[in-house]
């Protein structure tokens, strides 16, 4: 086993809209011998909710400023069994608009979904009846199994991201995200159809300035050679080297401190999504790479809202985390050479 290369850069993403919608209810909908009702949360709640929101000049339009989960809360009633409430997910068309600043631009800031919503129901009082997927939307119908209430909740991975046009001074609460144009966020609240929507719980201010230049961007974490006996078995590790991120020029932002974050894409082991996977020409058998965050806690692919990196002080100095890059057996390892490559993305809070 002879290096471990990670290669990183900054991620843009091509933005589509995130929309909440119902799906169409017909007849069928309504049980003849039950029925039932929702109501919803009064807001909808960003996850890790972002005090602020850093957005470096440098930071071009689709990439990413903060990345999280968006969920909304709902309790549904039912008369008996049997009652059946339909709604849906719709992401993406251009007709549809992205979340926009205080400002009233129409894509100040932007967010964007980043995976399959996921719907969460509590038992007992409702079950999924179905979730079917079509080109760009999810729709789904839930049935009462008793009278009585059930709850649950409707989960997006999401990413808040530049847009083109002049900031405002915050994302309202006020609004749906502040937006101006057709609502983000729909959830059915009656057998009827009928709608709410939500915006957040407080206003999220957006802080021009600040970011750091990495260099160099792509980095190369060398791990040492080790003997197969120290990989004998799954879940065994070795070879813990440290690496840091090269922070430099980081600017101060209104002097006060502000956070970076690294989130990682990487192609990961099946059954194993904080290892790395072997992509060596001649690899060693049942091995790969793992990345732990300077909290000893291993990073997965795809996690959004990604670990803190470094803190950029009142006056602009950085102090970067160390991670932690080792090899992580998955069965008896076998002699060869291990090379694993995973992306990053950094952002600011």
């Amino acid at each position: 086993m002879k290096r471990c290369a990670m290669q990183g850069r900054v991620l843009r993403r091509a933005m589509a809209v995130l929309l909440v919608a119902p799906a169409a209810l017909g007849p069928q909908a309504r049980a003849a011998r039950a029925a039932m009702s929702c109501t919803t949360a009064s807001f909808a709640q960003l996850s890790p909710a972002p005090p602020r929101i850093i957005v470096p000049a440098s930071m071009s339009a689709g990439s990413a400023l903060w990345g999280g989960t968006l969920s909304l809360g709902f309790s549904c009633t039912a008369t008996g069994s049997g009652a059946k409430l339909g709604g849906g997910v719709a992401l993406g068309g251009s007709s549809q608009k992205a979340m926009v600043s205080s400002a009233g631009a129409s894509d100040g800031v932007s967010i964007v979904s980043t995976g399959t919503p996921v719907l969460n129901l509590s038992a007992p009082g409702c079950t999924l009846g179905n979730l079917s997927q079509r080109a760009r939307s999810w729709s789904f119908r839930m049935v009462s199994t008793a009278a009585g209430t059930c709850s649950g909740s409707l989960v997006a991975p999401v990413e808040i991201v530049r847009g083109t046009s002049a900031l405002g001074s915050d994302i309202a609460a006020t609004n749906p995200l502040g937006g101006t144009g057709p609502d983000w966020m729909k959830f059915p609240v009656a057998a009827g159809g009928s709608t709410v929507s939500l915006g957040l719980s407080a206003a999220i201010p957006l802080v021009s300035g600040g970011g750091c230049t990495v260099s160099p961007l792509a980095l190369t974490v060398t791990l040492p050679q080790v003997s197969v006996a120290a990989l004998a078995a799954p879940g065994q590790s070795a070879g813990d080297t440290a690496f840091r991120f090269p922070l430099q020029s980081c600017q101060a932002v209104a002097s006060t401190p502000y956070a970076v974050y690294a989130s990682w894409s990487f192609n990961s082991v099946p059954g194993y999504p904080s290892v790395i996977a072997n992509a060596a020409a001649a690899p060693a058998g049942n091995v790969g790479v793992q990345i732990l965050d300077a909290g000893g806690t291993p990073v997965s692919s795809g996690v959004s809202a990604g670990t803190q990196a470094g803190t950029v002080d009142a006056v602009g100095a950085v102090s970067a985390q160390t991670y932690i890059a080792r090899y992580f057996a998955t069965g008896a390892v076998s002699p060869g050479a291990v090379t694993a490559t995973a992306t990053y993305t950094l952002t600011y809070q």
